[in-house]
């Protein structure tokens, strides 16, 4: 373990073997030590150590590591409040005092998680910074440690909307965990799998995301981790949503409604009420759909910071396709001022292009649609709404008597359709 710790923090401190070594021992010695394949002496290790600042001491290693793995385990809980407590109390306290290479990568590695999925302030590029501080020790993590770095780099990923790069991370990590050598509990590979099924979602890949939803849900069922199973429920409810499967994507949103209001769960209850109000628009109930996402708008109102700017769109779209346009534009306004007009994100579009249908702006429509909304969905692979609004602009040609155009953008909804699969 002292030859571990002393390559760590030769590379920690940029030193080259032949400057570390110098004037101690031969480099090749020092190479031996460094991979645990030399019997050093006690003066050899002590010099090496007092050059790097470090004590040769060795730590209660397993009280650290349960320590580490109690706070992990409070982030994938979201357990976040107290995740921050326990972060401050406990883990910073002690880890001033650790110097072995394994805990700290461990320990940076967490703390990358817990800004990404911090309750009040997420820090998405002071995680990307802690990852990044990590991969230059990635071929000497365990296995279980490189599993992490995957795992958490793609979670960085799929909230940049970078999903291909998050889901070829995530195939490495599954490669890790089907090795069945490397430590990494079912319960781990249950969130793996579900990140899987996260990262499929945005895809529109339905099928992939039933194969690893349900291989999520038979672990997090057996360990009575339901909250993780309303999670996976959700995903198949949006999947089946995407393929016309109304009735069973209800049902599997109202398996994931059972969990939340039982313990009273405000932020998925949200989640839910909200895709619930989705299926009955598709199938064109529009009073159903508006008492799902005004039961969404209050659920979600009950969290603090909650978002709550997709829901108010989709009230302001169903009041519309229900033709009436007095409420269709009283909701718009209130999109707007929740709106922020300086980030051109997928709310921007769908609200902006919301407001030229209720104008009934057919020039700034076309010319959003085609020039804005359109590139930007395919740009992400985001195909389902890369059909709903090629199938919008080809309507709007078609009304237009410009065919040829028309038939153009009919031929790009369908092309869009077949990415759902």
């Amino acid at each position: 373990m002292v030859g571990q710790r002393i390559r760590y923090y030769r590379k920690t401190k940029g030193l080259t073997q032949e400057e570390l070594a110098q004037g101690i021992c031969s480099v090749s010695y020092l190479s031996k030590i460094e991979k645990g394949d030399a019997k050093s002496s006690d003066e050899v290790i002590n010099l090496l150590c007092e050059r790097l600042g470090i004590s040769p001491e060795d730590v209660d290693e397993n009280q650290i590591l349960e320590m580490l793995n109690e706070w992990y385990l409070l982030m994938v809980d979201r357990n976040f409040e107290k995740a921050e407590e326990f972060l401050h109390n406990m883990v910073q306290p002690k880890m001033k005092s650790v110097i072995e290479p394994n805990l700290i990568l461990r320990y940076e590695l967490f703390l990358s998680r817990f800004y990404m999925v911090h309750h009040v302030n997420p820090d998405l590029e002071g995680s990307y910074k802690q990852l990044k501080r990590t991969e230059s020790f990635f071929d000497e993590m365990t296995p279980d440690l490189k599993f992490y770095y995957l795992n958490f780099l793609s979670m960085y990923y799929n909230i940049k909307r970078e999903y291909k790069k998050a889901l070829d991370l995530l195939k490495e990590a599954e490669s890790l965990y089907n090795t069945k050598t490397t430590g990494i509990t079912q319960s781990e590979g249950a969130v793996l799998f579900y990140h899987l099924a996260l990262t499929y979602n945005y895809l529109c890949r339905v099928t992939s995301v039933s194969q690893y939803a349900y291989k999520a849900i038979n672990i997090f069922d057996k360990e009575y981790n339901y909250s993780r199973s309303a999670d996976c429920q959700i995903l198949l409810g949006l999947s089946n949503r995407r393929v016309g499967q109304y009735e069973q994507a209800e049902f599997h949103l109202k398996q994931a409604l059972k969990y939340s209001t039982t313990f009273k769960d405000d932020f998925t209850n949200g989640v839910i009420y909200h895709n619930l109000g989705y299926v009955a628009s598709n199938q064109k109930i529009h009073s159903k759909a508006l008492d799902y996402y005004f039961k969404s708008l209050d659920a979600k109102m009950k969290i603090p910071n909650n978002e709550t700017k997709s829901t108010i769109m989709l009230i302001a779209k169903e009041y519309f396709l229900a033709d009436d346009k007095k409420n269709a534009k009283i909701w718009l306004d209130k999109c707007f001022e929740v709106l922020d007009l300086k980030l051109i994100d997928d709310m921007y579009y769908h609200i902006i292009t919301l407001k030229y249908r209720v104008e009934n702006n057919f020039e700034d429509l076309v010319e959003i649609l085609s020039k804005g909304v359109i590139p930007y969905f395919e740009k992400l692979h985001m195909w389902e709404f890369v059909a709903e609004y090629s199938e919008m602009l080809a309507d709007i040609y078609f009304d237009q008597s410009l065919y040829k155009k028309s038939s153009q953008y009919y031929q790009r909804a369908n092309a869009a359709l077949k990415n759902i699969i």
